[in-house]
């Protein structure tokens, strides 16, 4: 970079001295020449601006050595820039050195000069090219003939008009208080000015087309002094712009279409190069009065930030300042020029230094009301301020036009001619400095007045690919990304996702991957992630309401609400970077606590990975709920992702077909085996869930603790060879318990929880009939799959519906939804639903499942029997700890999911185990209706087995965890 530099400034001395030789050169033919001392210099200096900026004009790149992204920064036009001044110089020097009198040359050559315009025209039309796939016809090769056309243009106009002026100062009339040229020269005026519009179909670009439009009216005012001309000629061209305006599609031509549609809507257009008005706004916004300072431009640059928006990346650094000097410098050039072409002394001297000052004003009105938003933006450079050989030349040598007019010195005698001439020179002049006051005070005014606003705007752009995205402000970006992500801590204040030295760290690893998910990502995180549920929380700002809205009907896209960080733009850097330390600095307000148990998290974690990891099962899950809050107190599963190691991310990206189907099928790391995909046919765990609904029906109940009995009583008094059956007519199959199962004989609920007897709650589930079940789903109850889909337990007297009542068919939970099952009966029938985002203190919505909680009492009673002398009698629990639990086991044939693990789809395979368990210290009385401190826990181990065989023993040893960190102690 530094040789770069050191390379632009030796060529811009360079430029210097050669121009300081030929101005020398073009003193010494000795004529009284026209003061004009302040027009060479005032050249070289706006040009020394330019290059200022483009040496402070960093631009980075990103490229991948060893599958590493380096970053550097290049410097390349700065050199650029000096070379385009140097070879401007030359040219300059050599018109203020050239041994002719150039007005007499312009007169002889005025005929070829028109023929060399056209030809440019034409050759563009035919072999032209433009910037990218811009669809503008523009560039020769190497160089851009249209800038070598507009110096050439006016050197044509002042020989043809100036031939001329003193015949056409008398063609005019008066109507309307304004002067007209008469008809038959306001004709052909009009012709010429139409034939110059048609240019841009041959061009396909806006600016040229302008420029040149624009040049001719004001050389044709001065000639004529027709005051009612400019009326009808700017009339034409705002008629035009307005019917572009109105219809795009009457300009389809290279880019001018987009232009336009881009000039009407600069950040909501939806376009696919529509953000380049809108990156140059945020720019000039982002510059506010003094700029951001050199060499603080936002990178990566605004689109053509270094040639057609070269104003936008200036007044970022330098602000409205740099503007107010830019254009102080070309207020100098052109009204010297005007000077110069009000003293010359004759009239086509005075057309070739006005329309040379009227060339740069035009210029660069144009691309400063695009730039600005007023005129739609068209691709023409920033006199001496734009990267570009061909354009520094044509407007060094402009400038050098009006430096040899003056050499050629003043007027030998006055005359009535030159005095039309220098009235309307006057009068041009004034409109040019008219326009330099107005274009300071709109520049001042996005930069300084309409800045937060446009700051804080966001981009709606369309990519290559067709995807609309909603683009922020990348400098207030840049400002949220210093602001250290928030910190996910346990409900004790552990870590559980921190950001340190800059990267984020996951204390508990693998213990809670899934869940917690990991940032930043390379793929998109499932919609459970915490990292994705909290993004606006921890990364310091939401998303911004009432965003740009598409298609029909309008639809909202998701945009950060970066309003927030807009007035840190405004302070000096040091002041920012002092704000934005103390906004980092207070990382408590970007942090949440979640109602998780680091330490109980981890334990469980552990022990769900040794079995798995042992080889004996696929998968487990299990949740833990503290009873008398609803939250959750762990939440596991495992195999988990590791959120610390990111080579998962990278193959998962890659779609590594030999790693992908096992990490993401339904017993990888990837999918949610606790809750929103872990949905497991419950077996007789949904057994529970049709107590229940039989609760909330009613029945009569007996005795009282753990003695409490429901008088629904139901036999089991058949079997075959398959076990304990029941059946009716029209049944496809009978309901059977399991095939070493006895006949029970008289089952009332409690001894049928106990034994587990499918035969009782197939009955009582036809006893019921469908509506019991549905209407507790629809209380809030979570069974299922979610969603508004509401549950189908099955027609009444069908055999669905007899499957769904003993944890078959419909019947299907995941281990959060069997844990707050179960939560709810050890509060007595009152069922809690905290948010997923298991956020500390959040809401929870309650609600009574029962009108009177006696009416839980044998179902908590059977849970305890299923403890005593049921199927989890063989299970141990842990000292001092009363457990009430449901063993579940599920048959299911295999689906595709497990297709990754050895699993046929369609074909029979180890059942689901399950186990729920409501938890309390032993000191308490038992079955009571309500206890304090209770816990309820719910394991699922898919293939498992049997449910006191599996998930039984993890569930036991869970809650000795449990007891060893201090739950389930008396007292607590």
């Amino acid at each position: 970079i530094r040789a770069l530099a050191r390379r632009a400034d030796l060529l811009f001395t360079a430029g210097v001295l050669v121009l300081a030789v030929g101005r020398v050169l073009s003193l010494r033919r000795g004529r009284a020449a026209i003061a004009a001392p302040l027009l060479l210099p005032a050249a070289v200096l706006a040009c020394l601006l330019g290059l200022v900026v483009h040496q402070a004009t960093f631009e980075l790149t990103v490229r991948l050595e060893g599958g590493v992204r380096v970053a550097s920064a290049a410097l390349p036009s700065a050199a650029g820039f000096a070379g385009g001044f140097l070879l401007g110089c030359l040219a300059a020097a050599a018109l203020l050195a050239a041994p002719v009198d150039l007005a007499a040359l312009a007169r002889r050559l005025q005929v070829g000069i028109a023929v060399f315009i056209l030809a440019v025209f034409a050759a563009l039309a035919v072999v032209g090219s433009g910037p990218g796939a811009s669809g503008a016809r523009i560039n020769l090769g190497p160089i851009q003939p249209i800038e070598a056309v507009k110096p050439l243009f006016v050197v044509f106009l002042a020989a043809f008009l100036g031939a001329r002026a003193a015949k056409l100062r008398w063609q005019r009339q008066r109507l309307l208080g304004l002067r007209w040229p008469r008809l038959e020269l306001l004709v052909p005026a009009a012709a010429v000015l139409v034939l110059i519009l048609a240019g841009l179909f041959l061009v396909g670009d806006l600016g040229p087309v302008i420029v040149l439009a624009l040049v001719f009216l004001g050389i044709f005012f001065l000639v004529t002094r027709a005051t009612g001309w400019p009326l009808v000629a700017l009339g034409l061209v705002g008629a035009a712009l307005l019917a572009m305006a109105r219809w795009p599609g009457l300009v389809d031509v290279g880019r001018v279409a987009t232009r336009i549609r881009m000039w009407r809507d600069p950040f909501t257009n939806a376009l696919t190069h529509g953000h380049q008005l809108g990156e140059g706004l945020w720019a000039i916004a982002a510059g506010g009065p003094l700029g951001q300072g050199l060499a603080q431009a936002s990178t990566p640059l605004v689109p053509a930030g270094k040639t057609d928006l070269v104003l936008a990346t200036m007044m970022e650094q330098l602000g409205a300042a740099g503007l107010a000097a830019y254009l102080a410098l070309l207020g100098v050039i052109a009204l010297s020029g005007f000077r110069v072409a009000g003293r010359s002394r004759t009239s086509d001297r005075v057309l070739l230094a006005g329309g040379a000052a009227l060339l740069l004003i035009v210029q660069w009105a144009v691309i400063h009301a695009g730039t600005l938003g007023l005129l739609p933006l068209t691709g023409i450079v920033v006199p001496f301020l734009s990267l570009g050989r061909s354009s520094m030349v044509a407007f060094l040598v402009v400038v050098a036009l009006i430096a040899r007019v003056a050499a050629d010195g003043p007027t030998r005698a006055p005359s009535v001619e030159l005095d039309e001439l220098r009235r309307g020179t006057r009068g041009v002049a004034a409109v040019a400095a008219g326009l330099l006051v107005v274009g300071l005070a709109a520049g001042a005014n996005v930069a300084l007045r309409a800045r937060d606003r446009i700051s804080a705007q966001p981009i709606l752009s369309r990519l290559r690919d067709g995807t609309l995205v909603s683009r922020p402000n990348p400098r207030l970006l840049a400002v949220a990304a210093q602001l250290r992500r928030g910190t996910l801590a346990d409900r004790h204040g552990t870590a559980l996702a921190v950001t340190r030295g800059g990267r984020r760290d996951y204390p508990l690893g693998a213990a809670l991957g899934t869940l917690v998910g990991a940032y930043p990502s390379r793929v998109l995180l499932p919609p459970w992630a915490l990292e994705r549920v909290f993004d606006h929380r921890l990364r310091g700002y939401g998303e911004r309401q009432g965003g740009p809205s598409v298609g029909s009907p309008p639809q909202r896209l998701a945009a950060p609400d970066l309003r927030p960080f807009v007035p840190l733009l405004a302070l000096p850097p040091a002041e920012r970077r002092r704000r934005v330390r103390a906004l980092d600095d207070d990382i408590a307000a970007r942090s949440v606590r979640l109602s998780l148990d680091a330490r109980l998290q981890r334990q469980v974690a552990a022990l769900l990975q040794r079995r798995v990891g042992a080889g004996r099962q696929l998968a487990a899950a299990a949740v833990v709920l503290d009873v008398d809050t609803g939250e959750v107190l762990a939440r596991v599963q495992a195999p988990d992702l590791d959120p610390n190691d990111r080579g998962w991310q990278e193959r998962l990206a890659a779609r590594d077909a030999a790693f992908a189907p096992r990490f993401t099928g339904a017993y990888g790391a990837w999918p949610d085996k606790t809750g929103v995909q872990g949905h497991y046919q419950s077996g007789s765990v949904g057994k529970l869930f049709t107590a229940l609904a039989a609760a909330r029906r009613g029945f009569a109940a007996t005795g009282s603790g753990c003695d409490a009995r429901a008088a629904v009583e139901y036999e089991c008094a058949e079997r075959d060879a398959q076990g304990p059956r029941f059946t009716r007519p029209g049944w496809p199959r009978p309901v059977h318990d399991h095939v070493r199962d006895p006949i029970h004989g008289r089952l009332d609920l409690g001894q049928a929880l106990a034994v587990s007897c499918n035969v009782y709650f197939g009955q009582l589930a036809l006893a019921l009939g469908p509506e019991p079940l549905r209407d507790l789903r629809r209380l809030g109850v979570e069974v299922g799959y979610g969603g508004p889909r509401p549950l189908d337990p099955g027609a009444a007297g069908s055999r669905q519906l007899a499957s769904t009542g003993f944890g078959q068919g419909a019947m299907v939970m995941s281990v959060v939804q069997a844990a707050r099952l179960v939560a709810a009966l050890g509060a007595g029938g009152r069922y809690r639903r905290c948010p997923a985002t298991l956020a500390i203190g959040a809401p929870c919505p309650e609600q009574p499942l029962v009108a009177d909680p006696a009416a839980v009492g044998p179902i908590l009673a059977g849970m305890r029997r299923v403890m005593t002398a049921g199927t989890g009698r063989g299970l141990h629990a842990p000292a001092g700890v009363r457990v009430y639990g449901k063993t579940g086991t599920a048959d299911v044939r295999g689906f595709a999911g497990e297709a990754p693990f050895g699993i046929t789809p369609a074909q029979p395979a180890a059942p689901h185990s399950w186990f729920v368990a409501l938890a309390e210290p032993e000191a308490v009385p038992p079955c009571q209706l309500r206890a304090p401190g209770r816990l309820a826990v719910a394991v699922v181990v898919p293939r498992g087995g049997s449910g006191a065989s599996a998930a039984g023993p993890l569930a036991m040893e869970i809650l000795a965890a449990l007891r060893g960190l201090g739950y389930l102690a008396p007292g607590r």
